[in-house]
């Protein structure tokens, strides 16, 4: 990967700022999301999930997160 002359744009700072206070907030107070889902995505979601040994809300929660720092 080379140097690249772009500057960061306000946006990409407010990204990065906002992924770091989601990261660093464990603590934080949840809330509850819900989707409807279609069952065959579902079970594999759930599947994946038991084979990575994680939460279905820990991948979402992850998923979001990587959404939301594009």
């Amino acid at each position: 990967m080379g140097l690249s002359a772009k500057r960061p744009s306000r946006g990409d700072e407010a990204r990065q700022r906002i992924l770091k206070e989601v990261t660093e907030t464990a603590t934080e107070k949840k809330k509850r999301l819900n989707a409807e889902i279609e069952e065959s995505l579902y079970k594999q979601i759930k599947m994946k999930s038991v084979e990575e040994g994680r939460s279905i809300s820990d991948i979402t929660r992850d998923l979001w997160s990587e959404y939301l720092s594009k």
